[in-house]
């Protein structure tokens, strides 16, 4: 069996790998692909898909119905081989499933989708989730897409479609420490390794629906746009050719979180039976 789906329109041709259902190339009419290829050490992944947690729990682990659970940074979809459902030319339906596996880490049954669709300006990621069990399911969900730098990272900057108060959440080590630091009130944010000596520059409940990452000469590289994430983090490591911009559903515990995983902050609530749709969008750019 193939373990890649291509999608192709006019515009535009993605790759994406059934391991993770994780989108590995998005390549326009210029003939780039915008996204990290993974060609170097600097990080083996391209663009993961984060489920049933954002980022890391406290002591890789949680509490729920009293037991003790333990689960690594970001859940284990990113490791997980999905099953096509449904395909066209320009979209796909890929779906994970609960079983022994996942139980065991996660005691929930659930549905869970990753679909693509291209459109002519980029492409469309939607996550959709559903509780197949008896118990109210508690989860997070988000993306880590890399884009591609063929400079250094000092030449590039983020620009918001408004101005809002760039009030990012602190981290210590992998957690939130509960402080923050102000950045002021802007639609811009120039781009450099000091942002992330510690790890990803985060901003929960973003007052905006758009961010674009630019060239300083104007260029625009690549805008994500979502109508609804709860945070969004930026994230590179020093001296690696690309960014990440991921649009986020729930975040990392913070240094002094209870462990229950009810109560974990930024946690969503699906009821037996409910589902639950979430998108973003990948354009404009180089395509």
């Amino acid at each position: 069996m193939d373990t890649q789906i291509t999608l192709q329109n006019n515009s535009l041709q993605a790759e994406i790998n059934l391991l993770g259902a994780e989108l590995i190339s998005l390549v326009g009419k210029a003939g780039k692909n915008i996204l990290w290829s993974k060609q170097t050490d600097h990080w083996n992944r391209a663009a993961p898909n984060l489920f049933p947690i954002v980022g890391r729990l406290k002591d890789d682990s949680y509490t729920l119905n009293g037991k003790v659970y333990h689960l690594s940074r970001h859940g284990f979809a990113r490791d997980r081989e999905f099953e096509v459902i449904e395909q066209s030319e320009k979209a796909v339906r890929l779906r994970l499933v609960s079983d022994a596996q996942s139980l065991d880490l996660y005691p929930n049954s659930f549905v869970f989708d990753v679909c693509y669709s291209l459109t002519e300006t980029g492409i469309m990621v939607s996550y959709e989730t559903q509780n197949t069990g008896t118990e109210t399911m508690y989860y997070s969900v988000g993306g880590h897409p890399a884009f591609y730098l063929e400079e250094g990272l000092e030449n590039y900057y983020l620009e918001f479609d408004e101005a809002i108060q760039l009030e990012r959440e602190e981290l210590s080590g992998s957690y939130f420490s509960g402080e923050t630091s102000y950045y002021g009130v802007s639609n811009h944010l120039n781009l450099g390794d000091e942002l992330f000596e510690n790890d990803a520059f985060v901003l929960k409940d973003p007052g905006f629906k758009s961010v674009s990452l630019k060239h300083q000469n104007g260029e625009t590289l690549v805008q994500m746009s979502c109508e609804n994430w709860t945070a969004i983090g930026f994230w590179t490591k020093k001296g690696a050719p690309f960014l990440c911009i991921e649009p986020w559903w729930g975040w990392a515990d913070h240094a002094d979180a209870s462990g229950k995983l009810e109560e974990k902050a930024g946690i969503r609530k699906l009821n037996p039976g409910e589902n639950e749709r979430l998108s973003y969008s990948i354009e404009n750019g180089a395509f």
